[in-house]
């Protein structure tokens, strides 16, 4: 870019360019450059975010594969995998009653768990022929 600008420059300086041109070009050349410029910030500040994720990430799997075979929850586990616990208004009464809870993990934040479909009262499958098992689900508790 800055060769063109020189080319341009040397062009008006010698008389092959009109100053009118010249004006026209060199802004023309100035508003690509400042655009380019304000890309080349962006595209910086994607790469940087994406590093970052990637740095947290891999601490979080470093903190997972230290506690892979947990017997009892302790303070100290604990701490290392959960920033905080945001708890919501309880919704409802008696057993109809819910209440949402947040959970916030160290380097990784808010992990969205997807909704879970309720299983029907029972399940009937054909293990072969003439031969169906029939599977009742019951609540847990």
């Amino acid at each position: 870019m800055n060769a063109l600008f020189t080319k341009t420059y040397e062009d008006n300086a010698s008389g092959k360019l009109s100053d009118e041109r010249f004006m026209m070009l060199s802004k023309r050349y100035d508003d690509e450059q400042l655009a380019l410029k304000k890309k080349v910030s962006a595209l910086q500040a994607e790469i940087d975010e994406e590093e970052k994720h990637k740095r947290t990430a891999a601490s979080f799997l470093r903190t997972v594969r230290r506690y892979t075979d947990i017997q009892e929850l302790t303070p100290t586990i604990l701490n290392e995998f959960v920033e905080k616990i945001v708890v919501h208004q309880a919704q409802g009464v008696g057993k109809g009653r819910s209440q949402q809870l947040d959970i916030y993990y160290n380097f990784i934040g808010k992990l969205d768990m997807p909704e879970v479909a309720c299983l029907p009262q029972s399940v009937t499958v054909d293990t072969r022929q003439g031969v169906a098992v029939e599977y009742i689900t019951r609540k847990a508790g």
